[in-house]
C-alpha cells in the first residue's frame, strides 16, 4: 500500500512493471530491473585571474540496464538459447511502468532501449532449492519518458 503525507503518495520497489522486447518479440515480465542511471562528464575550466570555474555543456550517458527473473524451463529455454546469438546485434527496448495499490498501470512507462551485451543463464547448485534466475544486461542509448 502506498503512503501518503497529504500531498504526495509513496510506493514501494514492486510497484513497477518492468517488461522486454527484443526485435519485436515479447519476453514477458521481468522480476527485477536495475541501471539506466543518467550521468554527464561536465568540463569545467578556470579562467586566468583567479575568476570562477565555467563549466561546458556535456551530452548524458546512461548506465547497462540488467533484467533478471526465474528461468521457467519449458518456457524460457529455448528463447534464451534464441537470446544468446542476439548478444551484441539485437537492439532491445524495456519498458519500466509504475503501478498503483492495486497493479494498475498509471503514467507513463520510462522506455529505454539500446544493444543486448550479455545473457546470464544462472547458476546451479545441487544443494539448493532457490529458484534460478536468469540476466539480461541491456547497453542503454536512449531513454524515452
Amino acid at each position: 500500500m502506498a503512503v501518503s503525507d497529504g500531498r504526495h503518495f509513496y510506493g514501494s520497489q514492486q510497484q513497477w512493471l518492468a517488461t522486454l522486447n527484443v526485435g519485436g518479440t515479447d519476453y514477458g515480465i521481468f522480476d527485477t530491473f536495475s541501471g539506466g542511471d543518467v550521468t554527464a562528464t561536465v568540463n569545467k575550466h578556470r579562467p586566468g585571474g583567479m575568476g570562477p570555474e565555467v563549466s561546458y555543456m556535456s551530452l548524458p550517458s546512461y548506465s547497462d540496464v540488467v533484467l533478471n527473473k526465474v528461468y521457467h524451463t519449458q518456457a524460457d529455454h529455448a528463447r534464451i538459447a534464441t537470446l544468446h546469438q542476439q548478444v551484441g546485434k539485437a537492439l532491445a527496448t524495456v519498458s519500466l511502468q509504475p503501478l498503483d495499490d492495486q497493479g494498475s498501470p498509471w503514467g507513463s512507462p520510462r522506455v529505454y532501449q539500446g544493444r543486448i551485451t550479455s545473457v546470464k543463464d544462472g547458476g546451479t547448485d545441487s544443494g539448493s532449492n532457490a529458484p534460478r534466475m536468469f540476466e539480461i544486461d541491456i547497453a542503454v542509448e536512449t531513454v524515452a519518458g
